[in-house]
This record gives C-alpha cells, sequence and structure tokens, in this order.
C-alpha cells in the first residue's frame, strides 16, 4: 500500500516548476481541482506545521475549500512562486513525505528567494486525509520521525 501511497500523492501534486500563484489565483474556480476534491477524506485538514502564526497566517482548513483558501492566502504577496519536488518517500504509516524547495519572488521585487522545505501527506483507505506543510525541512523530518 505504501508505494500506492506515493503514486497517489504524485499524481496530484503540482509539477515541478507549476507557479502556484498563477495556479490558485486563476484556476481555483475552473474545475482544475476537482479530481483532487474527490480523493480527500470528508474529515480532509490542511495544517501549517511551523507556518502558523507567520505574517499572521492560520494556514489550516477543512475540505478541497480550506486547501484552496490555504494557498490564496499564502501566496497572496507572492508575484511568483514554485516548487522544485526533490523526492516522494513513503514515511510509513500511511504518510508520504514530499520533499521540496520552494522559489518565489515577492510582489514588486525583482530577487527571487529559496527555501528548502517539505510537506507531510497523511492517507487514509487510499484517499488523503491530511496535508501538513514545511517551510523547514527538520521540523517536517521530525513530524515523520526521520530527524537524524
Amino acid at each position: 500500500m505504501s508505494q500506492a501511497n506515493v503514486e497517489l500523492v504524485k499524481s496530484v501534486h503540482p509539477p515541478s516548476g507549476t507557479n502556484l500563484a498563477s495556479l490558485f489565483r486563476q484556476d481555483a474556480d475552473s474545475g482544475r481541482f476537482e479530481r483532487l476534491a474527490s480523493l480527500l477524506t470528508a474529515d480532509f485538514e490542511v495544517v501549517g506545521g511551523d507556518l502558523r502564526g507567520r505574517r499572521g497566517l492560520t494556514m489550516g482548513g477543512h475540505g478541497i475549500e480550506g486547501l484552496i483558501a490555504a494557498w490564496c492566502d499564502w501566496l497572496h504577496p507572492w508575484e511568483t512562486y514554485w516548487t522544485q519536488v526533490e523526492d516522494f518517500t513513503d514515511a510509513g504509516d500511511d504518510r508520504v513525505l514530499v520533499l521540496v524547495r520552494d522559489h518565489g519572488r515577492l510582489r514588486g521585487s525583482d530577487s527571487e528567494v529559496e527555501n528548502i522545505g517539505a510537506s507531510v501527506w497523511s492517507l487514509r483507505e487510499g484517499k488523503i486525509a491530511r496535508i501538513e506543510f514545511h517551510l523547514n525541512r527538520e521540523e517536517a523530518l521530525k513530524a515523520v520521525g526521520l530527524a537524524e
């Protein structure tokens, strides 16, 4: 089942290089997220992990609407924001660890910033039950018991 979980997360994770600022601003109402919505449990939640409290973010919510709202809140100050996926790893206990490098440019800026982060996807009965985002990769590794 663990490889099936990894493949499920890969199938819905935006491809590396996708401008997430555009994706969530322009496509949130386009039906683009219908497939993802069908793969979420009824009690799906998104949480910010170590993002909570930064810039006043709550970075949390329930269902596909909560996921979209959390991303829109996070992406508000960004002109561009894209993720480079480094690895999808079976983290045990029906969890998938996604290691990423986030890149972005704030509105009104010419400078790009980079962050080494991760997300932890928890699955239940073949559906996504929770996504927890971490700006600090070490925090994500701790969350799944893989910290050194």
